[in-house]
């Protein structure tokens, strides 16, 4: 009867134990290793064991290489009464040049900020729909 509950018990534990990391059940019985079910001498493991090589883990694919910018600015060239239209391209920073904003999305970027920036002293601040003038810079990220 003792003898069952403990085969019972030992049962219940194999079952509710997790697996190991590496996703290998390894039961050791005396000089007797199992290892997924393959029956090896405990020197033949230790030797498997000793010389295993873990694969690394694969590395999610990339598409920005390390050296691109992770952030930029744009900046609209001209001032505006309201928010530039679509085909309207805004000067980048980081090398990016000129571009609207669909090629922005496009490229990978998303817009974080947008700012409006109050025209200078020296400059007309309305347009001639008697509105106040801005540029527009755009905060960018990968």
């Amino acid at each position: 009867m003792k003898r069952i509950v403990c085969v019972a018990m030992l049962l219940a534990a194999l079952c509710i134990a997790a697996p190991p990391a590496m996703a290998l059940f390894v039961f050791r019985a005396g000089d007797t290793v199992y290892v997924d079910g393959k029956r090896y001498s405990w020197e033949e493991w230790k030797k498997i064991r000793d010389t295993y090589q873990q694969q690394p883990a694969p590395t999610a694919a990339v598409s920005v290489p390390s050296q691109a910018p992770r952030a930029a600015s744009c900046i609209t060239t001209i001032y505006y009464d309201e928010f530039p239209s679509e085909d309207e391209r805004f000067q980048c920073s980081s090398g990016l040049g000129a571009l609207t904003r669909e090629e922005i999305l496009r490229r990978g970027w998303k817009v974080d900020l947008i700012e409006k920036i109050p025209t200078p002293a020296d400059k007309p601040s309305q347009s001639p729909r008697g509105l106040p003038l801005y540029q527009y810079k755009l905060v960018i990220s990968r």
